[in-house]
């Protein structure tokens, strides 16, 4: 209320050029306040951001290509063990590529088509497409905003090594092969069958 009664004062005794330019001093002050704040304190990024965010998720969350690999070894060697004449089997499993998880993702194009004339009856078109990718998310707090995957890609297989007793036998080791051939729809020159001391 003071400060009010101040003001009326120094507006009553006709000093309205010292008061402005007071004023405009605090406006001054206040602006380069604001631009300082924004500066040093930037508000969080928009929802693009987020999808990048996401984006870095995914790749973390991403199953080990141990995981797999292994798995895939371990029911190998279960399938090729019940083979008659197999005993104990080891498997080793080399990959050419990684999974590669593919998102769902929401994409929006647009075009504008622009035609400009000239003095001398010349034309010309310009033709600008925009295209916004947003990847979509899956929100529970089980999955906690991960990407919702249409499909993943499992690794092309390089070579199969089987150590096998029994392997010894042509006829058992020519089966061996078939199983691993079959299985991975792979060529019989990347599979390579060994028997087992």
């Amino acid at each position: 209320m003071d400060l009010f009664k101040k003001l009326k004062e120094k507006l009553g005794k006709g000093n309205t050029k010292q008061l402005i330019g007071h004023l405009a001093a605090i406006v001054i002050v206040c602006i380069i306040f604001l631009i300082s704040y924004s500066v040093f304190f930037p508000k969080e990024e928009s929802s693009e951001a987020d999808n990048n965010v996401v984006e870095q998720v995914s790749v973390e969350n991403k199953i080990p290509e141990t995981a797999y690999s292994d798995s895939m070894e371990d029911r190998l060697e279960k399938i090729l063990n019940k083979i008659d004449g197999v005993g104990e089997v080891e498997v080793m499993i080399t990959y050419e590529t990684s999974t590669e998880v593919v998102p769902a993702s929401n994409v929006t194009k647009s075009e504008q088509t622009t035609e400009e004339n000239d003095k001398q009856g010349g034309t010309r078109v310009i033709k600008q497409e925009n295209t916004t990718q947003n990847i979509v998310t899956v929100s529970s707090k089980d999955y906690n905003n991960s990407p919702m995957v249409i499909k993943e890609i499992k690794p092309m297989i390089r070579g199969v090594i089987v150590v096998a007793q029994g392997a010894e036998d042509p006829m058992i080791k020519n089966e061996l092969i078939e199983a691993v051939t079959t299985i991975f729809q792979i060529k019989s020159h990347k599979v390579k069958v060994y028997g087992r001391n």
